[in-house]
Formats: structure tokens, C-alpha cells, sequence
């Protein structure tokens, strides 16, 4: 049996109007076209739908059987129908992002509110990860995509850059440091220094740079958090060595972001999705969202980011 939906919907339109020729006009078909859907029909089921006479079609029992589950079906591709339309043009939908907490807590934030402004009815769930769970998470489809700067690749997911950052000491707009264009990776020692714990990709980033070029980094300050890290440099505890667009989100015109030289050492944030897995509308229109503010915050000068 292999019944299509021209053929279901002919015999519902015959069935309520009596006549292939208005059934035809209803469903914008010649009368032979929807003569011959309800000839496949009754072949494909193997009995007859409707008795002809010379003036009109008559259901026969199957019919009358058949009719309220083949209206049932109509009713329900089109809801279907409406559905996928809703969630095509955004009406309707579900978005399930993992972002680490330093990218959960500066960069995702404006463009949800910019995200929800535009598409009020997508339901949205933020996922703040660790970075070693960023691409676990879109593996096992717990996200449909994650950002940030997950600590290796994966044959699952794939990255795609979102910003390229040159790491840079970050210091109060007061403090002589910020009035400088470069500092080499070697003064670094001369000044109290706030970070984060070993484990994180970032400390490890500034522990192997120091390795390279001979000196041991001895941090004034530990913490968990890049946010924390930011917060005691706002409070003059010490400087913070981090990628310069966290200075766009905390404590904007409050810190300095000065480019570190000898050597230079970029660090990128990345889209994580599924291979081979396409996006849903509402988080095609997210990433868009977010490239395009990175975009505008690169070209407007707010961070001196650089792309490779």
C-alpha cells in the first residue's frame, strides 16, 4: 500500500463536495488529475471509495469509514506543515548553547539580549561548561553548540574560529603601564600578577611562555575565575595576563589592555559544532548574531584583537 497526500486530500475534497469537479477547483487541479488520484487511491487499498453515477460520486462505506482518520491526518500535516514554518522563520524554537564561564559571563550575555529582542519565541538554555566539557557537551548533543577554547580537537566536533586574540598584560587606566603600547613577556616578573590556577588553558598558555623564553612565573594571586582575576587588577592588586576582549565586557574604559611582545602569543575562541550536523535556524541566527558583534567590536576598536 502507498498512498501519498494529492491522494488523500482529493478523496477528502470529493468526499465533502460530491464532485471531482469542485474537488479539482478546491485543490487548484484539472478534474482528470483528481480523477485519476482517486482511481490510485481505491487500486492502492483495494476497494472502491466512491460509486459513480452519471451526475455525481456517492461514498461507499469505506468511505464513510476512512473519512474522519484521512481528515485527521490533513489536520495534522498541516499543523506539521506550520510547525517547520515556525521554527524556519524563527517563531518557534529551541536553543541550546555551552559557553565557559569567562565566555558565559562577557560575551554571550549582549547578544541573548540582543537574540531574544529579535526572536522572542525560541526558548533558550545557556550551559555554562568548563572547557574540558565544551566539545563532550556538543558530542553527546547535550548542546547544539558550544564557544570558547576547548583544550584539543575531536573527531565529532568541529571548531570554527570566532576570535583571535593577542594575549596582553590588562592593568587599571591609572597605572604608568597603561600609557605604554607593548610590554615583552620578560617584565612581567617585575610587577604583582593576578591569575588563574594550573589546569586552565590560559595559565598553562603563560606558564609555557615563561618556560620559553628561561623565567619561572610566580603569580601574586591565584584564582578560579578569569572574572575574579579582573576584579582584583580593577582593584589594583595586581596586573592580569589575558586575552585584551575580556576588557569589552568587564570594567570596560577601567582597564588597559597592553599587547605582549617577545614573543607574541594569540589566543582564539571557537564555535564547537557536530560534524556533519546542520544548525537549526535559531542557532544559525545566533552565530550570525555573535559574528557580527564580534565583528563591529573588532572594527570599532574596542579591543585590539587581530585576526591570524
Amino acid at each position: 500500500m502507498n498512498i501519498n497526500l494529492r491522494q488523500l486530500q482529493a478523496f477528502v475534497s470529493v468526499y465533502r463536495l460530491g464532485s471531482l469537479t469542485r474537488a479539482a477547483g478546491q485543490l487548484h487541479i484539472t478534474q482528470p488529475a483528481a480523477s485519476v488520484a482517486i482511481r490510485q487511491l481505491e487500486e492502492s487499498i483495494g476497494m472502491r471509495l466512491f460509486d459513480r453515477t452519471t451526475r455525481s460520486l456517492r461514498p461507499t462505506a469505506a468511505a464513510h469509514e476512512a473519512i474522519t482518520r484521512a481528515e485527521r491526518i490533513l489536520r495534522e500535516l498541516t499543523e506539521l506543515e506550520r510547525g517547520f514554518d515556525d521554527v524556519a522563520r524563527r517563531r518557534h524554537g529551541r536553543l541550546e548553547l555551552g559557553a565557559s564561564p569567562a565566555v558565559a559571563s562577557s560575551l554571550v550575555p549582549a547578544a541573548l539580549v540582543e537574540f531574544r529582542e529579535r526572536f522572542p519565541a525560541v526558548a533558550v538554555k545557556l550551559h555554562d561548561l568548563a572547557p574540558e566539557d565544551l566539545i563532550g557537551a556538543v558530542a553527546n548533543e547535550t548542546v547544539e553548540l558550544s564557544i570558547g577554547t576547548p583544550p584539543g580537537p575531536s573527531a565529532e566536533v568541529e571548531l570554527a574560529p570566532l576570535i583571535a586574540d593577542r594575549m596582553c598584560v590588562i592593568c587599571n587606566i591609572d597605572s604608568p603601564l597603561a600609557r605604554r603600547r607593548k610590554i615583552a613577556w620578560s617584565e612581567i616578573t617585575a610587577h604583582p600578577t593576578v591569575t588563574v590556577t594550573k589546569g586552565s588553558g590560559i595559565r598553562s598558555l603563560i606558564d609555557d611562555t615563561m618556560a620559553r623564553i628561561g623565567l619561572r612565573f610566580e603569580p601574586a594571586y591565584e584564582v578560579s575565575y578569569l572574572s575574579t582575576a579582573l576584579s582584583l587588577t580593577r582593584h589594583g592588586l595586581g596586573i592580569s595576563v589575558l586575552p585584551s576582549y575580556f576588557t569589552r565586557y568587564f570594567y570596560s574604559g577601567r582597564l588597559a589592555a597592553i599587547r605582549l611582545v617577545d614573543p607574541v602569543v594569540t589566543r582564539s575562541l571557537s564555535i564547537a559544532t557536530r560534524k556533519g550536523a546542520s544548525l537549526s535556524p535559531a542557532a544559525e541566527s545566533f552565530v550570525a548574531l555573535l559574528k557580527a558583534r564580534v565583528e563591529i567590536g573588532a572594527s570599532a576598536g574596542e579591543a585590539p584583537a587581530r585576526r591570524r
